[in-house]
């Protein structure tokens, strides 16, 4: 019973871990063929459109490279 459950559990795992492997080569792809220019201004775009997000993904970054720096 509980082997029954680790396995579908660890199925699931290895198919969502696919999935995402596959979507993230995609985006790679699609990453690769944009000029600088386009990153730029589709960077530019997302942050209008995501503030919040734009800013808590900062204060992370912030914080992890506050963290690392200090440790040296």
């Amino acid at each position: 019973m509980a082997q029954d459950v680790l396995t579908s559990v660890g199925d699931a795992a290895a198919r969502k871990a696919r999935e995402l492997a596959d979507v993230s080569r995609e985006k790679f792809d699609e990453i690769k063929k944009k000029s600088v220019e386009e990153l730029l201004h589709d960077s530019k775009e997302w942050v209008k459109a995501n503030p919040g997000k734009t800013l808590v993904g900062a204060l992370a970054a912030g914080y992890i490279l506050g963290r690392l720096l200090r440790r040296r």
